[in-house]
């Protein structure tokens, strides 16, 4: 269980850039609290020159694209805190070090120092704001705590830590009075997430342990995130949902086809009625010329395009029908039905691929349980055989 948080270090009044970033590392770097240095890690930079190294990024940035701004971001400090004896300091460091890379990209350098100082391990880690070109600054953009803290929570699962119940909402809060701490991580949905996570390395040995930690259990994070974000707190739950939100995909699908059929006879009607009355006494002439060759090949397109209205009038049969502003508000409110339902269909589609891919990865989970299960009844009946 790790919990997130994202600072911006700005540039203090009276202080020079140099001195607010020497004061900012030096508090993250002390050696009373990471041990004299034990537990420090750096990207493109060195903990004994991280300063002066993130000032030379800054300065080329500022020759090249704006000027120091008052107030100015000259780094972000990412809060990192572990679990009471949950994790190492040297496992820390290292899920520190990989929170930094995959939340920077690794275009900014950054210094990992995990503190053991307190109860809880915890890692300062302090990124520049300028990129290792000069080139851009980092942009806190929107949600990007919420960002962090996935981040965080799956580098957590992959290395079968816990992670924390996503919090309630203020209104959940209000609804509820008291923001109930002590039960938080005990209700029936937590229970089932820690029950996916022993399934994944029950009964395997040190050599598939490696192998689920590279590449399977990136996989089965991701799965475990999602099931907490949707508050999902059952295989059974899952199934329904899925298959709920299949039959609604099926059924726009469906409604779609119609209202796109209607649409089409619509813009049949309206074409043949504009049709019908642009060439009906050319038609008119061609018959009263007793259908001469000559006349039709001088005006063949408007006589083929009164013969396929014609044509229309009959297949639809009830004449009453062909009426252009009628058929014209008819088209537009259908078109803004289907709309909707494309929208709809649109944000389902969206969502059902992860809901399919989490349904899966339990399937596999349990298949891979009941197999095991049955390959240890098969060893226990044969060892009983032998005795007999």
């Amino acid at each position: 269980m790790a919990t997130t948080r994202l600072i911006p270090l700005h540039l203090n009044k009276g202080k020079t850039m140099a001195q607010c970033l020497e004061d900012r590392l030096a508090y993250a770097l002390n050696g009373e609290k990471n041990e004299q240095g034990k537990y420090v890690s750096c990207y493109e930079c060195d903990e004994k020159n991280a300063d002066v190294e993130f000032l030379l990024q800054k300065k080329m940035y500022h020759n090249q694209v704006a000027e120091i701004r008052g107030n100015e971001v000259i780094a972000y400090q990412i809060r990192q805190s572990f679990k009471p004896g949950e994790i190492t300091p040297e496992k820390a460091n290292e899920l520190g070090y990989e929170l930094a890379m995959n939340f920077t990209k690794g275009n900014y350098s950054f210094v990992v120092s995990t503190h053991t100082d307190k109860a809880h391990i915890h890692n300062h880690i302090i990124f520049n704001s300028v990129s290792i070109d000069g080139k851009r600054k980092f942009k806190n953009f929107y949600l990007s705590s919420m960002v962090l803290r996935k981040i965080s929570d799956c580098l957590c699962l992959e290395n079968g830590l816990s992670v924390i119940k996503k919090p309630m909402t203020h209104s959940e809060r209000k609804a509820k009075g008291a923001y109930p701490r002590k039960t938080n991580f005990k209700d029936k949905r937590i229970e089932f997430l820690k029950d996916i996570q022993n399934k994944t390395f029950k009964g395997k040995g040190k050599g598939y342990i490696t192998w689920a930690k590279r590449f399977n259990a990136k996989q089965m994070a991701k799965t475990i995130l999602f099931l907490q974000e949707r508050e999902i707190s059952s295989y059974e739950e899952l199934c329904k949902i899925t298959d709920e939100r299949t039959e609604q995909i099926d059924k726009l699908r469906n409604s779609m086809k119609e209202h796109e059929a209607r649409l089409e006879k619509n813009k049949k009607m309206q074409n043949a009625i504009i049709n019908y009355s642009k060439n009906k006494n050319c038609f008119d002439a061609y018959k009263a010329s007793g259908y001469s060759k000559k006349y039709y090949s001088e005006h063949e397109a408007e006589i083929i395009r009164f013969e396929a209205a014609r044509e229309i009038y009959k297949e639809v049969g009830n004449k009453d029908l062909f009426n252009l502003k009628n058929l014209r508000e008819e088209y537009g409110t259908i078109l803004e039905i289907k709309k909707s339902e494309y929208r709809e269909y649109k944000k389902l589609r969206k969502d059902i691929y992860d809901y399919y891919v989490a349904r899966k990865n339990l399937e596999m989970l349990y298949m891979d349980e009941k197999r095991r299960t049955e390959n240890e009844r098969k060893r226990e009946n044969s060892h009983l055989e032998n005795v007999l």
